[in-house]
């Protein structure tokens, strides 16, 4: 990760003479003599502003990627904690707190069930997706995008699409651009946050997004 660097205290400038001043030509020509290390301090300074940036970019990408991890780790708690199994063998009543599998997923019940036949995962309301076991995953090819995966692009110019996946009410995605140049996204027939994207649409070199899909928009 990319450190902070400490800006240097400026230069002092010398005094501009004013015309008619007795000793103009010689501050002048001191004055004119200071402007190669006050350019060089400025010059210092725009590439620490720059390098100070990039640390904070860093450091909030760090930030968003804990606070990730912390939440998968609180789901995986809850779903340990209250795991009844898997829904196609199940029968009868079924309470809060409880947590099943069933497609693949991970699934926190909502309501209490009568029959917990009668309410499947991923199509009735009593049940919300839990994000437990999101992986990270390194792409140097264009990839189809699959729910729980955080992509990470090696290679320049790969696409990663989502045209054509199967996307349910709060699953999760996200990805990094670590190949040095610029990739794409092919959000296909799905909105971002509402709007109609690119197609494709850019993915610039340590460009980072992270986005849940709520039935409708990816946001």
């Amino acid at each position: 990760m990319t450190s902070p660097i400490e800006p240097t205290d400026p230069p002092t400038v010398p005094e501009y003479p004013q015309l008619g001043d007795p000793a103009f030509n010689t501050k002048a020509y001191t004055f004119g003599s200071s402007m190669a290390a006050i350019v060089a301090w400025i010059s210092g300074a725009v590439s620490n502003a720059w390098n100070n940036a990039l640390a904070a970019f860093e450091a909030a990408a760090a930030a968003v990627a804990a606070a990730v991890s912390a939440s998968t780790a609180a789901s995986q708690a809850v779903a340990a904690a209250n795991f009844k199994g898997v829904w196609p063998a199940m029968t009868g009543p079924l309470n809060k707190p409880a947590c099943v599998k069933h497609n693949g997923r991970f699934w926190m019940l909502l309501n209490n069930l009568a029959d917990v036949t009668t309410s499947q995962p991923g199509v009735s309301a009593d049940w919300t997706a839990l994000n437990v076991g999101q992986v990270s995953a390194r792409i140097s090819a264009n990839t189809s995008a699959v729910a729980g995966v955080f992509y990470i692009a090696t290679t320049p110019g790969i696409t990663l699409t989502y045209a054509g996946g199967s996307w349910t009410a709060d699953d999760a995605t996200g990805g990094r651009n670590a190949s040095g140049g610029g990739c794409f996204i092919n959000w296909g027939a799905y909105t971002v946050s509402g709007e109609t994207p690119e197609a494709p649409m850019s993915w610039p070199n340590r460009g980072r997004f992270n986005a849940v899909y709520d039935g409708s928009t990816f946001a």
